[in-house]
């Protein structure tokens, strides 16, 4: 066993692992955890890893949602072994799978780009806020239901009619896919942030998302959506 590179599956798991000190420093983190802290904050990750550490040495696994940006989770096990380090690892939720027989029904393939500018564009018309657009336009066509996704963004951009700003970032999401009838497809993460946003009509633009089969995080000034990229 001393023979067996440990690291080598540490480092490749596809669940976030991060050590820290006792001060909250970093002092390992694996691939998926790199990836992670793009949307999270070191101090916000050590604080749960504290909140949830066992009383004695060793380990303590513990089921809670957590959501930062896109990335969600669905538990935590927080180990320790000594007072000077203190290691947590985050579990993925389970990959989304679509196995609809019926699913490209009137989808297209479609530059997702060209799509959403048309779409802010008529935004623009009555928007007295400052829009800017974040975007890869290297991100291949892939097939979407164009007027069921528009009827999804006009309701969206509704929500921020009333900010003075809005961000509106895309791009593909690194590290994980979706699993569309035995498939892996690429996901696009679309999202939306500004400095004030109407949730009354979450539930509607929730139900409108998941019609075509897209997931939507809401938080109080920032909407999440994230879209498989389906290609035949």
């Amino acid at each position: 066993m001393d023979l067996i590179n440990f690291k080598f599956f540490l480092e490749n798991d596809s669940n976030p692992f991060i050590l820290f000190s006792n001060q909250g420093k970093i002092k390992y983190l694996n691939t998926s955890a790199e990836l992670l802290m793009g949307a999270c904050q070191p101090k916000d990750i050590f604080k749960i890893a504290l909140t949830h550490a066992p009383k004695t040495f060793g380990s303590q696994k513990t089921a809670l949602n957590l959501s930062f940006n896109s990335f969600e989770f669905y538990g935590i096990n927080v180990l320790y072994d000594n007072e000077e380090y203190i290691g947590i690892q985050l579990y993925n939720k389970p990959m989304a799978k679509i196995d609809e027989s019926n699913l490209l029904e009137g989808y297209t393939s479609t530059n997702i780009n060209i799509l959403i500018q048309a779409n802010i564009e008529l935004f623009n018309i009555t928007y007295k806020g400052k829009l800017k657009l974040l975007t890869d336009y290297d991100i291949p066509k892939f097939q979407i239901h164009q007027n069921n996704f528009s009827l999804l963004l006009r309701n969206i951009f509704t929500q921020f009619e009333e900010s003075k700003a809005l961000e509106v970032l895309i791009k593909i999401k690194l590290g994980e896919r979706v699993v569309v009838k035995n498939e892996r497809y690429s996901i696009i993460v679309i999202q939306l942030k500004a400095n004030e946003r109407e949730d009354s009509t979450d539930r509607d633009v929730e139900l409108l998302a998941h019609k075509n089969h897209i997931n939507i995080h809401f938080k109080k000034y920032e909407i999440i959506l994230e879209i498989p990229a389906i290609k035949k």
